[in-house]
C-alpha cells in the first residue's frame, strides 16, 4: 500500500502543476482580455489545448492506478477516494493527502471561477460587436428566422419597397 500512495502523491503532485499552469493561462487570456489584445489571446489558445491534454493524461494515469490498487485490494473502484485514503493512512501520509485534498478543491474552484469570467468577458465583447455591426447596418433592415435545427438566420427585404410599374 505504501507503494502504492506515494505513486498516487507523485501523479497528483503531477496534477496540481498542470492546474496551475492551467489557471495561470486562464489568468492571462483574462488580462488580454480586458486589453483587448486578441491576437495574444489566440495565441494562447494553442498552450490550452496542451495543457488540457496533460490533465487528460494524467487523471488517467491516476485512475489506472487507482483501479489497479482496488483489484489487488478486492475493492471497488469507487471505494478508492482520497478522503478513503486519508482516513486509511497515518501520520505525515494522512496529512499530506488531507492538503493536497485541500489544494486540489481551491485550484479546481478558481479554474471553474477563471473560467467563467472569462467566458463572461467573451460574451460582452459579442454582444458589442454584434450591437456595433446591427447600428452600422440598421438592423431594422433585417429579420430573423430560426431554422429547425433553433439556429438564426436573417432575412433580408422586409422593408423593401418594391416598384411596380402600373
Amino acid at each position: 500500500m505504501d507503494r502504492f500512495i506515494q505513486e498516487l502523491i507523485d501523479l497528483i503532485k503531477e496534477e496540481e502543476k498542470v492546474l496551475s499552469a492551467f489557471l495561470n493561462l486562464l489568468n492571462l487570456q483574462k488580462q488580454y482580455l480586458l486589453a483587448d489584445e486578441i491576437e495574444q489571446f489566440q495565441s494562447t489558445t494553442q498552450r490550452q489545448d496542451e495543457l488540457v491534454n496533460e490533465i487528460k493524461k494524467l487523471e488517467n494515469k491516476r485512475i489506472d492506478k487507482v483501479r489497479e490498487f482496488a483489484s489487488t485490494e478486492g475493492l471497488r473502484d469507487d471505494e478508492i477516494t482520497l478522503t478513503h485514503l486519508i482516513e486509511v493512512t497515518l501520520g505525515d501520509v494522512s496529512e499530506e493527502l488531507q492538503t493536497m485534498k485541500n489544494n486540489l478543491s481551491k485550484l479546481v474552484e478558481k479554474i471553474h471561477r477563471a473560467n467563467r469570467v472569462n467566458e463572461m468577458l467573451i460574451k460582452r465583447s459579442l454582444n458589442f460587436i454584434q450591437k456595433s455591426i446591427d447600428w452600422m447596418i440598421d438592423s431594422s433592415d433585417f429579420t430573423s428566422l430560426y431554422d429547425p435545427n433553433g439556429n438564426t438566420t436573417r432575412q433580408t427585404g422586409t422593408n423593401v419597397i418594391v416598384n411596380k410599374v402600373l
